[in-house]
C-alpha cells in the first residue's frame, strides 16, 4: 500500500480526541470524514485495550473509510481496508508471570494487566473498574497466574500512594533489572510505570504505520495528544500538537500547542485551521 496523501495525522483518544465523557463530538466526527475526502488519514493511537480501539474507530466511521488504529500504545495495529493485523504482539508469559508472583500480596504495587477484550487486577478497585467499563472489557480479579487465561498486551504497574521516594527508586531499578532485557519499559511518573513488549511504543507505532504505508519524507506527519505516553508520539513526527488541556510538560517539548481543550474540539479546530 502507498499512502497517497500529503500530510498524515495520529491522534490520542482520552482528553485528546474524545471528550471528558468519552465521546466523540460531531465536529471530530465530520473532521476525520472531511480529512478521508482529501486522502488524509486521522489515526487514532492509545492505550485502550484492543477491543476499545475497534469500537471507538467505528464510532468515527474509520472501518467504512477503511483506516488505520492502534491500541495498547501500538501493541496492535489494525488495517480495517485489507482486515489484517499491521502489528499484534503480547507480553510474553514468563514476564507476566515473574510480574505477578512478585507483586501479588506484597502491597508493594498493584498492576493491571491488559488483554484485547480483559482487564486483570490483583484486587478490585474504583478506577480500574471504571476504565474496564469504559472499555468494554471483562474485568477479574486474579490471585494466582494461572488465572490468566488470555495473552496480555501490556501491563501497567502503579507504586502504592505515598511510597518513599527512595523505596520508589529502588522499585524502578527492580522493574529496570528484571524488564527491560526483553520488554519495553516507561515511567510515565515516580509511581506509575508501564511494560510493553520490546520496541513498543506510541512513537514506535508511527513508525509502523508509516512503514507499512510506504510514507515519505515529503508526507508532514502530525500527532495530538495530552499525556506523558504521548512523548514518544510526539518525537516520531514533524509536529507534535499538544492540547491546550495537556500537561505541561508535554507542551514544553510540543511544537505547537491547540488554541482549545478536548472540551471544545481543540484538534478539530486545529486541523480546520491549520491542515484543511
Amino acid at each position: 500500500m502507498t499512502y497517497k496523501g500529503k500530510q498524515i495525522i495520529f491522534s490520542d483518544l482520552d482528553s485528546t480526541l474524545l471528550r471528558n465523557n468519552h465521546y466523540f463530538s460531531k465536529a471530530t466526527k465530520q473532521v476525520v470524514k472531511d480529512l478521508y475526502k482529501k486522502g488524509v488519514f486521522l489515526i487514532p493511537v492509545t492505550a485502550r485495550s484492543t477491543f476499545d480501539v475497534i469500537t471507538q474507530a467505528k464510532r468515527l466511521g474509520i472501518d467504512k473509510i477503511g483506516g488505520i488504529a492502534a491500541a495498547n500504545n501500538g501493541s496492535q495495529i489494525y488495517d480495517f481496508k485489507n482486515k489484517t493485523w499491521i502489528v499484534n504482539e503480547y507480553l510474553n508469559n514468563e514476564t507476566v508471570k515473574i510480574m505477578f508472583e512478585e507483586f501479588f500480596g506484597k502491597h508493594k504495587a498493584k498492576i493491571h494487566f491488559y488483554a484485547d477484550d480483559t482487564t486483570y487486577v490483583f484486587n478490585e478497585g474504583k478506577m480500574s473498574l471504571y476504565w474496564a467499563q469504559m472499555m468494554g472489557t471483562d474485568y477479574i480479579a486474579a490471585h494466582s497466574f494461572e488465572e490468566i487465561k488470555h495473552k496480555i498486551s501490556h501491563a501497567t504497574i502503579v507504586l502504592k500512594k505515598g511510597t518513599p521516594t527512595d523505596e520508589a527508586k529502588s522499585m524502578l531499578k527492580f522493574i529496570q533489572d528484571n524488564f527491560s532485557e526483553k520488554n519495553d519499559v516507561q515511567v510515565y511518573t515516580e509511581r506509575v510505570i508501564e511494560i510493553c513488549p520490546k520496541g513498543i511504543n506510541k512513537g514506535s507505532a508511527v513508525k509502523n504505520i508509516c512503514d507499512y504505508l510506504n510514507i515519505g519524507e515529503e508526507v508532514v506527519k502530525y500527532a495530538f495528544g495530552d499525556g506523558p505516553n504521548d512523548f514518544p508520539m510526539f518525537e516520531a513526527v514533524e509536529v507534535g500538537v499538544a492540547m491546550a488541556n495537556a500537561i505541561q510538560e508535554l507542551k514544553s517539548s510540543a511544537d505547537d500547542v491547540t488554541e482549545f481543550s478536548n472540551e471544545e474540539d481543540g484538534v478539530a479546530r486545529y486541523i480546520y485551521k491549520n491542515i484543511l
